[in-house]
């Protein structure tokens, strides 16, 4: 009995090495194909940032500008100290339990990786205010993109906002005094990750990126320097 148990052990164990193995595979060539293959930076237009901390990613966009005004959705007055409100914002959308809990991958929790893993309609948008010029520790790549391009990239982000019976998104507290989570919606699992979900918002502006990044090298790589 206990060689037929230590048996059927070791298969799981390889099954579940496969299953992991593939899943990493398919990442990378997800990475390394291109969506939109044909685009082009305009030589005009608004200047955005695909930004990554090592784990999220998220893209930085001006708070205002003639092509789309954030402040109905993201306001001064949800945060604590609103001289904090920035000239951009940094957006990403993300699982509840690894964007409240897990700022670094030594953050991480096995309970908030299982739930991500197996899928979690809990969700989040965060909202991190910055100051223009762009000084900060993250990487981070420039993207120009036209104002038809930004509106798609804009209406996409806002309409993941989860919104109360007055029409008005729902912040909650972040990690410091110049950010904020936001109430979403959505469905989060390992198919459909933070970093699937930023290049899956500028595939869906006709830019080049990833046709699948679930980690965020496989957006990263698609901005690398040098290419602004």
């Amino acid at each position: 009995m206990a060689t037929l148990t230590v048996k059927w052990l070791k298969r799981g164990m390889l099954a579940l090495a496969a299953i992991i193995a593939l899943y990493l595979l398919a990442a990378l060539g997800g990475s390394l194909i291109p969506a939109n293959p044909r685009w082009q930076s305009p030589e005009d237009g608004i200047e955005l940032f695909v930004e990554t901390n090592g784990l999220h990613t998220g893209i930085v966009m001006p708070v205002w500008s003639e092509v789309h005004d954030w402040t109905p959705l993201v306001r001064p007055g949800d945060l604590a100290d609103p001289s904090r409100y920035g000239s951009h914002i940094l957006v990403g959308w993300g699982h509840e339990g690894v964007y409240r809990n897990t700022r670094t991958w030594t953050d991480l929790r096995a309970s908030d990786a299982i739930s991500a893993i197996l899928g979690s309609d809990n969700v989040l948008i965060h909202v991190d205010h910055l100051q223009y010029p762009q000084a900060y520790p993250h990487y981070r790549r420039s993207l120009t993109v036209s104002a038809a391009e930004y509106r798609k990239i804009a209406a996409v982000i806002a309409e993941k906002f989860s919104l109360d019976e007055q029409y008005r998104s729902q912040p909650s507290p972040g990690y410091g005094a110049s950010d904020l989570f936001y109430r979403s919606h959505g469905h989060y699992d390992a198919f459909h990750t933070c970093n699937n979900w930023t290049g899956e918002v500028l595939q869906q502006a006709g830019i080049r990126t990833g046709l699948w990044t679930p980690f965020q090298g496989g957006v990263m790589r698609w901005f690398p320097e040098g290419t602004e």
